[in-house]
């Protein structure tokens, strides 16, 4: 048994909840506004402006190649030389962005059907790929040492701007889908253009042999990295391709609406995920066994809640145009349920540093997906958006199955009660196939959000000494 030496200092503690709550302010934002961009935009603009955002995300991996999550590992070797280092790494993500953008100009015409979006958005989205790495470098090594006001004040600033801005330009200009992508980037690729300089002029020497150094460590998660973004973006992708930009819009609002959930599971991994590996450190197994229980519990029940809402969370967001996409929340949703899930698992391999296995899941699992939207989309295109949420959560059940056994492999998966696990997946998929069923018939559903209601809250009280304990841990 090992000694336990682990405290968590003070900064350490309020570093994380900060985190925790900008993350949950700063994504809310986007939610907040949605409402008002699909009112004052058409459906295909809508749809457009999210392939779009899905392209750019997808491009980002490939050209950033995650190499700014190597810079909290570089401070343990190279912290008297960090500014070089993020310099010299950041010149690499430069390197390979202007190689491919090369690539795009030369076969634009074959990049403009791919894209599905014209030449002027492609050369805007470039100069955002070139000098965005520049912000998430900075940000990172203000995490690395817990400097999380800078956080806080720099991604507020950007984010609040990007929306005031695209929300302005929407309104007065006469090609609002042009105002929506200008207003969203074109603030992030100033901010960009200052911290790269900013980081050029303190790193002033390029040195080759962190290009190595960074590229051992990020490169074998960029598969897997690039894979989870396939995973969510290939969905708007295919559809827009297939069925179009309208059917897209669709989907994107349904897609909002799973972000409720996404933001929640994204918030509570940040908190689990370092107590999880500080207790597998000190071999407590039996207290993560408890504690895990709970912890999918509180996720299970809230997500509960947000399946029984979807009509008036879909109508807020969109309004009565939209409300075909409520018949892809109950799998999108239950997707997530599955993919918190499987965090849990994933957190294990990343303690054993098994990050390969970590990789060739996920890029199996996004194969999978592509696959499927390709048979089934083109055989009712209709359709399709709701057809990408049934295979978008075919593929994360199958993530789940894949991470339960690797982790087994390991002989790891005693830490977690997989009959508890098994009954929780099984439960919430019963309730989305209800629920799907039940949307329509309005004061039966309402009669049962209020007897849910009130019986969580009954149990929440009851047990309230219990659930601030695990809280607080």
């Amino acid at each position: 048994m090992k000694e336990n030496k682990g405290k968590s200092g003070n900064i350490v503690a309020k570093a994380g909840i900060w985190y925790t709550i900008c993350n949950f302010i700063f994504r809310g934002m986007a939610f907040i506004t949605t409402p008002i961009f699909t009112r004052l935009l058409t459906k295909s603009e809508v749809g457009s402006f999210s392939n779009m955002s899905s392209w750019i995300s997808i491009l980002t991996v490939l050209t950033a190649l995650d190499l700014h999550s190597s810079i909290i590992r570089s401070k343990l070797e190279h912290e008297d030389d960090i500014d070089s280092y993020i310099w010299s790494i950041l010149s690499m993500t430069t390197f390979v962005t202007i190689i491919l953008y090369v690539v795009v100009f030369v076969f634009q015409g074959f990049f403009v059907n791919l894209f599905q979006m014209e030449m002027k958005y492609i050369n805007i989205m470039f100069i955002y790929l070139l000098v965005s790495p520049a912000y998430l470098m900075l940000i990172t090594k203000q995490r690395a040492f817990f400097k999380y006001k800078f956080f806080v004040v720099l991604t507020g600033i950007s984010i609040a701007v990007s929306t005031f801005l695209s929300l302005g330009l929407v309104l007065f200009m006469n090609d609002k889908l042009l105002g929506r992508f200008v207003g969203t980037y074109i603030p992030q690729i100033i901010i960009g253009i200052i911290i790269y300089i900013y980081l050029a002029y303190i790193g002033k020497k390029i040195k080759f042999k962190y290009w190595k150094y960074a590229t051992v460590i990020c490169l074998p998660l960029v598969p897997h990295v690039l894979s989870i973004y396939l995973l969510s973006a290939s969905d708007k992708v295919i559809i827009t391709k297939i069925s179009g930009a309208e059917y897209t819009a669709i989907y994107s609002i349904a897609y909002s609406c799973y972000n409720i959930v996404t933001i929640l599971y994204d918030s509570m991994n940040k908190a689990w995920a370092p107590w999880l590996l500080e207790s597998l450190h000190y071999e407590k197994y039996a207290e993560i066994k408890k504690v895990s229980k709970i912890y999918i519990a509180i996720f299970f029940i809230i997500s509960t809640g947000v399946l029984m809402v979807v009509p008036e969370l879909i109508y807020i967001l969109g309004g009565k145009q939209y409300m075909s996409a409520i018949y892809c929340l109950p799998p999108l949703i239950t997707s997530c349920v599955f993919e918190f899930i499987y965090t849990m698992y994933v957190n294990i391999e990343f303690y054993q540093k098994k990050t390969i296995s970590v990789a060739g899941a996920t890029i199996i699992a996004t194969v999978l997906n592509i696959i499927l939207n390709f048979i089934f989309i083109p055989m009712m295109p209709e359709y399709g958006y709701i057809i990408a949420a049934y295979t978008t959560f075919v593929g994360y059940a199958f993530l789940f199955v894949l991470h339960y056994y690797l982790v087994k492999f390991m002989g790891m998966a005693f830490i977690y009660d997989i009959k508890y696990i098994l009954i929780i997946l099984g439960s919430f998929t019963f309730l989305s196939i209800i629920f799907n069923l039940l949307y329509k018939l309005l004061f039966v559903r309402y009669f049962i959000i209020v007897i849910y209601g009130i019986v969580v809250l009954y149990f929440a009280y009851k047990n309230k000494s219990k659930v601030l304990g695990i809280l607080k841990k």
